[in-house]
């Protein structure tokens, strides 16, 4: 299917919300996520401490513009909604929504509304997840700033030297459980002569492989131009990265880098298990279909596990668990024993082999015009394949009846039911607040922090953001149905 027609048909199909409100949310939290992408990659390869705070708070900043105007558009949209009701509303004026009798139960439509907007959707909501998750806890392992010692030497230019022990105190043994033992010290080095040209002299703490004693050498930093403000015992192993800015080591940078890409992998198989990679907007002559009887929403076990779904009975009395995260509160009451064409992807999952995808893209359609797009497990695919038809065998069928509607100027128009689209209309103010205590955790971890109120701030933002998944995908009201007010 061209781009063109996946346009036309997801234009066709946005249904009673409309396209204004469905798309105006969206591009705010797009926006949002867009900002808070780069923060990760700028606190860990930034190397100028002020400036990478600033381009961080202003990320930030627009962050949080893009909350105030969801916020906004909630409140001009005439106030936010339960998650239920905005379902139900779906499938408000379906029948005869046109002014003209819907097609025959035999009519199969081979152009569906695409269910690509839901992947992105979804997609991008695993990736902010874990892209916030992993960058509140880099920014709480980092350093945003050089320590001051360091600071003032690195303003004087900072050098690495190797320098004379002149006396060596408080040395300790440590034995650790794993690897070679260590000496720790307190060293007296000579540095070079300062402006009066006598000798000066810093202390510094040694962290040696072998006991220090005097005249040995420690290689230290230290500014050759104001020799006076002292020294910091290292290399440029394991103090280049403060000397430069940085906010933890190469390694460590790239050690987050791996974890987040680890998470986009893991988004990736999330979306796959959930909507599949295939949009399912044009049926395929390897697909197949079969009318079956909706039965209301059900949970499909197998041993401990189990997935909401709409359980359905074709006319040999199989049943089929097609595969969708609704609740009996959120579907028009007028589904209970409808008869609507289940149609999936046959390909999928037939291969047998050990590593075989479970569930295949499956989509419902009524016949009054609304499509339902989910999964469908193999096992259920597979039972069924001796009673669905391919999207070729029905093609009669299907050219009579639209031939037939259009001689009586009947006009099919599919509608995509898809209420999570309309997302800003049921945003709870709970989640708001959520969303602005975690960037204002970010915010604030870009200070200069102690070690103990720095992790209190980033787990007090890693908690504020499990509590935000939570309030995002939990839509099921805790109200009874009496006292629910939208």
């Amino acid at each position: 299917m061209s781009s063109a027609e996946e346009a036309a048909t997801g234009v066709a199909a946005q249904g009673r919300v409309g396209a204004g409100p469905r798309w105006a949310g969206a591009w705010f939290a797009a926006l949002g996520l867009s900002a808070m992408v780069p923060v990760l990659p700028l606190w860990l390869f930034g190397s100028d401490p002020a400036l990478r705070q600033k381009a961080i708070l202003v990320a930030l900043a627009c962050a949080l513009c893009c909350l105030v105007a969801i916020a906004l558009y909630q409140r001009t949209a005439g106030g936010r909604r339960r998650f239920h009701s905005v379902a139900v509303a779906e499938f408000s004026g379906r029948s005869g929504a046109d002014g003209a009798p819907a097609l025959g139960p035999s009519a199969l439509p081979h152009v569906l509304p695409s269910r690509r907007s839901m992947q992105w959707r979804s997609l991008g909501w695993y990736v902010g997840a874990s892209t916030v998750l992993v960058g509140l806890i880099a920014l709480a392992a980092g350093s945003p700033q050089r320590p001051e010692l360091m600071q003032r030497i690195h303003d004087a230019g900072a050098v690495f030297a190797d320098v004379r022990v002149e006396k060596v105190s408080d040395v300790e043994r440590h034995d650790p459980s794993k690897g070679r033992d260590f000496y720790t010290s307190t060293a007296v080095v000579r540095l070079d002569r300062g402006a009066a040209g006598a000798p000066v002299k810093a202390s510094v703490h040694t962290d040696t492989p072998d006991r220090l004693a005097p005249g040995d050498r420690v290689s230290v930093l230290y500014a050759p131009a104001q020799p006076h403000l002292g020294a910091i015992a290292g290399d440029e192993r394991s103090l280049g990265p403060d000397v430069r800015g940085d906010t933890m080591s190469t390694v460590s940078a790239w050690l987050f880098i791996g974890a987040w890409l680890v998470s986009v992998g893991l988004s990736l198989a999330a979306v796959s298990l959930r909507f599949g990679f295939r949009s399912f907007s044009r049926l395929r002559r390897a697909d197949r279909a079969v009318r079956a009887r909706c039965m209301g929403p059900d949970f499909w076990r197998q041993g401990s596990s189990k997935e909401r779904c709409l359980k359905m009975v074709t006319a040999s009395s199989r049943t089929a668990h097609f595969l969708i995260s609704v609740t009996e509160r959120e579907l028009h009451e007028s589904l209970n024993g409808q008869q609507l064409w289940l149609c999936w992807d046959a390909r999928r999952g037939t291969g047998g082999k050990r590593f075989s995808p479970r569930s295949t893209p499956a989509a419902l359609v009524s016949d009054d015009g609304w499509v339902m797009h989910g999964m469908l497990k193999v096992e259920d695919a597979k039972l069924l394949a001796t009673e669905g038809v391919s999207v070729e065998k029905a093609d009669v069928g299907t050219a009579v009846a639209e031939e037939a509607a259009s001689e009586r100027g009947a006009k099919r128009h599919l509608h995509l039911w898809d209420p999570r689209s309309a997302w800003p209309l049921f945003v709870s103010p709970a989640a708001l607040t959520l969303s602005v205590l975690i960037i204002a955790s970010a915010a604030l971890l870009t200070f200069d922090i102690s070690g103990f109120w720095r992790w209190t701030t980033g787990i007090g933002g890693v908690i504020a953001g499990f509590a935000l998944a939570y309030v995002l995908t939990i839509h099921e009201s805790l109200l009874s149905p009496g006292k629910d007010v939208g």
